[in-house]
C-alpha cells in the first residue's frame, strides 16, 4: 500500500477494512512534526536571505568572530569590538560560555577565564568579585612610559609594564594576575609612580 497525504484536503488513505492503521497514523504525525521543524528552519533562512547584503555580511562577521575568539589574540579582538556579543545579549541567551570567549561589556572587552560559565545578572564582567570568571582585555597600548596601558580593575598586570591611572604613570614591579590593587594604593611596593 502506498503512503499518500493530500495536504490540501488533509486526508489520509484508509487501510484495508476501511479504518486507519495506528502505526501508519503515528508515522504520518512524525513526518508532519518533522516537516514543521524543517519549515521553521526554512523560514529562519528566508528571513536571513531577505536581509540586505551588508546586514548578512555583518551577521556572518559576528558569527565568525565569536567562533574564532578562543584562538584570537587580544590585539586582534580589540580591532573588532563591535563583533562580540554584548553582556545584555549573553544574559538574554542564558547559555554557558566557553573558556576564552569574548564579551563586550559597555565597550570594554572581557575574556572568559573559566569554561562553562553561565552568565548571572548580578555578576557582570566589570563587577567586583568576578575576576576568576572574566578578565578585561587591553592590548592597544605599548605599555611603555610613553604609551602606558590604562589600568582597569582586575586586569592582568605584568612586571616591567607601565600603566596609567588617575592622570599618573606607574611601573608595575611584579606580576599581579589579576590585579585588584589600584596603582595609587598606599604602601604597595608592586607599583612605582613615575615622575615627570
Amino acid at each position: 500500500m502506498a503512503l499518500w497525504y493530500d495536504d490540501k484536503k488533509q486526508t489520509r488513505p484508509p487501510t484495508q477494512g476501511g479504518g486507519t492503521d495506528p502505526a501508519l497514523e503515528r508515522r504520518v504525525e512524525t513526518l508532519e512534526t518533522t516537516s514543521g521543524e524543517q519549515q521553521a528552519d526554512i523560514d529562519s533562512m528566508t528571513s536571513v536571505m531577505q536581509q540586505t547584503a551588508p546586514q548578512q555580511l555583518a551577521a556572518f562577521a559576528r558569527v565568525m568572530a565569536v567562533q574564532a575568539a578562543p584562538t584570537m589574540t587580544d590585539s586582534q579582538a580589540l580591532t573588532m569590538p563591535d563583533l562580540f556579543p554584548t553582556w545584555e545579549q549573553v544574559l538574554e541567551e542564558a547559555q554557558p560560555l566557553k573558556k576564552d570567549a569574548i564579551i563586550n561589556d559597555g565597550g570594554t572587552l572581557y575574556r572568559v577565564v573559566q569554561d562553562n560559565t553561565t552568565p548571572q545578572e548580578g555578576q557582570p564582567p566589570h563587577g567586583e568579585g568576578v575576576l576568576a570568571v572574566y578578565r578585561p582585555i587591553d592590548q592597544s597600548h605599548a605599555g611603555t612610559a610613553e604609551d602606558p596601558v590604562p589600568w582597569i580593575y582586575g586586569m592582568d598586570c605584568h612586571e616591567g609594564t607601565y600603566y596609567s591611572y588617575n592622570g599618573k604613570t606607574y611601573l608595575c614591579k611584579s606580576d599581579m594576575l589579576p590585579c585588584v590593587w589600584a596603582p595609587d594604593t598606599a604602601g604597595l611596593w608592586q607599583w612605582e609612580v613615575q615622575e615627570g
